[in-house]
Parts: structure tokens; sequence; C-alpha cells
């Protein structure tokens, strides 16, 4: 699962399961009945499962019961999120079957369809739901909070900020501020949206908020610091992060990077186990390795090109930005990657995805081809030292 997919499902879950109380690609269809999709670990997580199977158990008698469809649908997404696995996203998308090609269904059915929806880049049509959630009820937090980070992602940056602006009051003001920080953060304001974030953790305000609100401001704390130079409040920040949550798949990746960026290979390979399930983290590893001159990078390699040849075998083409990174770094084919990362760039616009498009075109002596990223990076004036440097070096002659 892209990281982007996986901030927003690790959002999405925790705050969406308040107000519902209160990619991905069309769902897996396995070739035979006797193919295996999952195995559950025996004696682990038991009470779960149980409640697990009785939901499905239900749903078997009655597919359309509505409330125990958005209870399980949420439990795929919690899974998703643990284990960044696609198909949890697929068989979330299953559970709401009897609404999903309806055009006004039940507003939680809108969110849910809307989180799912964007794994797979169909941003236009996670955008539609959302805003048909927000015209039916104004003061859904979650649904502003969710079109926010979808505009945020495709680059409409003022949107975002609209949107950030409408999740009070029914959201905390802690949300909101988060919220805007994020968008700030990539509009150069980076230097405010820190400053907005060190208040909340100056005040103790996120101590009240779910587990995944305190390191989504975390982690964005610590993205800023680096965009400012700051390289020990970023890891400082990274590492209160984890702290927090050290399973984190997003968090992972981004300090990985951090390290990466600081010539500390061998902590990414201390971070990051080399037989990891989750791609983003597996590609990290397997750079770490490439420059501890590691046989470990090699299998990695093998093991990256496979699973990327599954998702191309499938249809999926969420992984761009991640498959330009490993043709790249690891495979060193850059016209390759080029091609890759400026297909990425056409769906989806974060400042990770400008990096990945900079470097692509420089290695492949081909600058003027990220002209367009340029031109985004101006208009958005997006700091950060690495990505001004690159810039720099597209736009000379």
């Amino acid at each position: 699962m892209p990281m982007t997919t996986f901030r927003l499902v690790a959002l999405a879950v925790p705050l969406l399961g308040a107000w519902l109380t209160a990619g991905a690609a069309a769902p897996y269809r396995p070739a035979s009945d006797s193919e295996v999709l999952e195995r559950l670990p025996a004696g682990r997580d038991r009470a779960a499962d149980r409640a697990v199977r009785a939901m499905r158990a239900l749903l078997a008698r009655d597919p359309a019961d509505l409330d125990v469809a958005l209870r399980l649908a949420q439990w795929q997404l919690q899974k998703a999120r643990a284990t960044s696995d696609p198909r949890q996203l697929g068989q979330a998308q299953a559970v709401l079957a009897p609404w999903w090609n309806e055009t006004a269904p039940p507003v939680p059915v809108l969110l849910l369809r809307a989180t799912i929806r964007q794994s797979s880049h169909a941003f236009d049509a996670a955008r539609g739901d959302l805003e048909q959630a927000t015209a039916r009820e104004p003061g859904n937090a979650q649904a502003w909070l969710t079109l926010a980070t979808i505009q945020q992602v495709t680059g409409d940056l003022a949107g975002a900020a609209r949107s950030c602006e409408h999740t009070q009051p029914a959201a905390s003001a802690t949300i909101a501020t988060i919220c805007r920080a994020a968008v700030d953060g990539v509009a150069g304001q980076a230097a405010r949206a820190y400053a907005a974030l060190d208040a909340l953790t100056s005040r103790e305000r996120l101590a009240n908020e779910p587990v995944a609100v305190q390191t989504w401001a975390m982690t964005l704390q610590a993205e800023l610091a680096e965009r400012l130079d700051r390289g020990s409040d970023a890891e400082h920040w990274y590492r209160t992060s984890l702290a927090k949550d050290p399973g984190d798949a997003y968090t992972l990746a981004a300090y990985a990077d951090f390290l990466l960026d600081a010539n500390r290979p061998g902590d990414v390979a201390a971070l990051v186990a080399s037989d990891t399930p989750v791609d983003n983290l597996l590609l990290r590893r397997a750079q770490a390795d490439r420059l501890l001159g590691s046989a470990d990078a090699a299998v990695g390699a093998r093991a990256l090109s496979d699973r990327f040849a599954a998702l191309r075998a499938r249809g999926d083409r969420v992984h761009l930005r991640e498959e330009a990174r490993f043709r790249l770094a690891l495979e060193q084919t850059p016209d390759i990657a080029l091609d890759l990362a400026l297909q990425n760039w056409a769906v989806q616009k974060e400042p990770l995805d400008a990096r990945i498009a900079l470097e692509c075109a420089l290695a492949a002596g081909k600058p003027h081809a990220a002209d367009a990223v340029v031109r985004w990076i101006d208009a958005t004036r997006l700091e950060g030292r690495q990505i001004a440097a690159l810039a720099q070096r597209v736009r000379a002659p």
C-alpha cells in the first residue's frame, strides 16, 4: 500500500469509527475455490477473530445489514493499516457490495467508499463521494478531513485549506490545527505550521486524541523540521512518533528516508527488517543494504521486482512512485524510472512525488521532462533544501 494510502487509512479508522457510532482495485477474486487467501495466526487476538467471524456469519445471513457491514468494513481497514495489505481494502469493498454502486448510499458508506476508492488513485470518484457527504451532512468532520487529505495529495492546496476549516466545530480544534498545518507545510508556510504543532505538543493538547492522530501530528512535525533543515528536531519527532506506534508504516518509511538522506544506512537496516512484507519499507531496506554492500540488497531487489510484477499483472497502478524509485535506485534504469515517475506525477502531487520526478529526470539526462514539476514547486512555494537543489539543477541550462 502506498504511503499516502496508509496515512489516510490510519487516520480514517479511529475517527470514522467514532462518527459512525454517534490503492483499491476491484475486490480480489481467487482463481479457484482451493486458493488460500490468508492464514490467521492461531492463538492471537482470539476475541477479535471471534468477533469478526460473528460479523461474517451475520452478513452471510443478511448481506444488507448496514450496521454489521460498516463495522466489518472498518475492521478490514484497520487490518489494511496494520499489514499494509491492499487485499484488505478489496475485502472491505466486497462487504459494502450491496451499497457500492448506489449513487446516494448512506453517508457512512460514502466515507468508507471514498477511503477505499482513493487507495486505487480513483481520486475524482472519492472526491465526488466526499462532496456528496459534506453536502448532506455539512457538520461531518471526518468527511471534510478526508476531503482535505485527497485535495492535498492531488495538489489542490486552496481547497484543502478550506476543507480543514470545515472540520470544526464537530472535530476538536487539535484536528483542525493539524489538518491546516499539513497544508501550510507544503505551501511555503512550514515555519508557521511547525509553530502551530509545537503549541499543541507543549500544551499537551494531543494527549486526549487517538494514537493515530497523535502520530499524525508528530510525524508531520518531523517532516516539517526536515523542510526547515532542523535535523535534530526531525529525528526527535520521528522517534517520539514511533514510540507511540512502533509499527506505523508511514512513519517508519519517512524516518528511513531521513536516515538515508543523512547517509545512515546502518540505522535503516536496524529500523526495518529484511523480510518486511511492506513494499515501501522493503524498498528502503534494500536501498540501505545496497549502500552497505550487503548481499541482502540483491535478495530485496528480487523480491521487490516480483512484487511489482504481480501488481502490474493485477492491473494495480498505485505503486508508480515506489516502482520509479526502485527502477532508479536499485535497477539503475533511469529512463524507465522517469516514465513511471511522470505517470505518477499526473495523478498525485506530494513533496516525495516531486522529488522522485526531479531525481529521475536528472538521472535520465532529461531535466526539462520535469519542468511541470518545477512550476508546481514555484507555485506552491514548497520548501526544503534538497527539493530546492534538485529544482535548481533542472532549471539550469
